[in-house]
């Protein structure tokens, strides 16, 4: 199976790696920095959503960006309690990453189940508003579905499907891993988040691994979609709905800042077994500036 029809397969199939899932963290990826962003005892708190079946953070995946934030000076909390405002008011930035309102494998498509209630979703809201800061992830579908609910309030929108470009993508050969670079121009290099706090914390080359286009009013946009993206139909048969300009927005709420991004494995560090290879994808990706582009978001909403 080649590695571009895997991945796109990835997120609708269970199928065995080992255990579970076709994909494994690379034990081999470092998380250490030099100069962390913060000393101790200045430690911003995060926390990172298991409580709205997000697998990408129960399953473990989410371990290398949990220990690369710790090597960077933030206290990351892994947690499954229902957002309340005094539940909120003990962090400094809320992570919410892959939700869902069902065990994910279980069903393919978002129908009128629920992922955050109302009640979550406006206290999400209002802590934004008053000074929190909003790390969200959208993705292909269903989490697309899942997550637009809380999305729009916050004036975003994912599109249902899949992404994919044509003449900006990977040279692995798939057209849904979007190349975002200074040299095609879709990297906005201006923006605080890809200059870095100098010039050795500057991004300059991502690529996203799959995952929907976003749109939202008043919003920055740090990765954007070339004339030649489109939204097509994904491998659950979901979509294509919607249009979108970027797969990275980032803009204030009131007093609060928020930053959404339209495919989560940059924030991981995998690797995909494919016959007798390995693709890395993410934090550990030779290629490309994730594990800059990371610290520099979580510094970016710190501040």
């Amino acid at each position: 199976m080649k590695a571009s029809v895997l991945l796109l397969l990835l997120f609708a199939t269970q199928v065995s790696f080992g255990q579970k899932w076709p994909m494994q963290n690379d034990a081999n990826f470092d998380p250490a920095v030099s100069n962390p962003a913060f000393d101790e005892g200045e430690e911003p708190k995060i926390l990172f959503d298991a409580g709205h079946h997000n697998f990408l953070v129960t399953e473990g995946f989410i371990k290398p960006f949990e220990a690369l934030s710790k090597a960077d000076g933030y206290n990351p909390v892994i947690d499954s309690a229902q957002f309340t405002p005094a539940y909120l008011d003990q962090f400094d930035i809320i992570m919410i990453m892959t939700a869902l309102p069902f065990e994910f494998t279980t069903k393919l498509e978002v129908t009128d189940e629920i992922a955050f209630t109302a009640d979550e979703i406006n206290s999400l809201y209002a802590w934004v508003n008053n000074g929190g800061s909003l790390l969200v992830f959208t993705e292909h579908a269903p989490f697309d579905q899942a997550i637009n609910p809380l999305l729009k309030k916050f004036r975003l929108e994912s599109t249902v499907g899949y992404v994919v470009d044509s003449m900006n993508y990977d040279n692995r050969g798939h057209s849904g891993w979007i190349v975002y670079s200074e040299e095609n121009g879709l990297l906005n290099t201006n923006h605080p988040i890809v200059k870095g706090r100098n010039s050795s914390t500057r991004v300059s080359n991502l690529t996203t691994y799959g995952g929907s286009a976003l749109k939202g009013e008043g919003y920055e946009n740090v990765l954007q979609l070339s004339p030649s993206a489109q939204i097509t139909k994904h491998t659950t048969g979901v979509g294509p709905r919607g249009s979108g300009t970027s797969q990275c927005l980032v803009g204030t709420v009131g007093n609060g800042k928020v930053v959404a991004l339209g495919d989560s494995n940059g924030f991981s560090s995998m690797l995909f077994k494919i016959k007798d290879s390995e693709i890395s994808a993410g934090l550990n990706d030779s290629g490309y500036d994730w594990k800059q582009m990371a610290r520099n978001v979580l510094y970016w909403l710190s501040q």
